[in-house]
């Protein structure tokens, strides 16, 4: 009897964890999805009632038009989709000491979203055209200067 429920719950245990690897690799083949951490640099969005000051745990997120498309739960995943667009600061380097939890070489974006809150989402810096999705502009304002000055012709 023991032995057949220690077997019901490894077989319960290995299909949630089947079920989680499936719908993360469906959300990354839906578009360029990329790992990021939010936080709240306001109050929290209407939309995400339980989004804090503090830096979430890591989740997938991808853009798709204006919305920013979020899974967050390892097992029972839901999305959450944000309207968002980026601030006009753009992409910038976080500071040491906000940079702790967010991986080597962090760089995050400022979004304004729908009911007038602001959000704050960090990636690394390989994902920075995955950051910003559409509002590519925003990819290209803390980039490292030309090593060599322009010559005026």
């Amino acid at each position: 009897m023991l032995w057949s429920l220690l077997f019901l719950a490894f077989l319960l245990l290995l299909g949630a964890v089947a079920r989680e690897r499936r719908g993360r690799r469906a959300f990354a083949e839906g578009g360029a999805a990329f790992w990021c951490r939010f936080r709240a640099t306001g109050g929290a969005p209407r939309d995400w009632r339980r989004l804090r000051r503090r830096w979430s745990r890591r989740m997938w997120a991808r853009w798709t038009g204006d919305v920013l498309v979020i899974r967050r739960g390892p097992v029972f995943d839901r999305t959450i989709r944000l309207a968002a667009r980026v601030s006009p600061v753009g992409v910038y380097v976080l500071p040491p000491r906000d940079a702790k939890r967010c991986g080597v070489h962090p760089i995050a974006v400022r979004l304004w979203l729908a009911d007038g809150s602001l959000a704050e989402v960090t990636a690394t810096e390989t994902e920075r055209t995955e950051l910003v999705g559409p509002y590519l502009a925003a990819a290209f304002n803390d980039l490292p200067k030309a090593p060599v000055p322009r010559r005026d012709i």
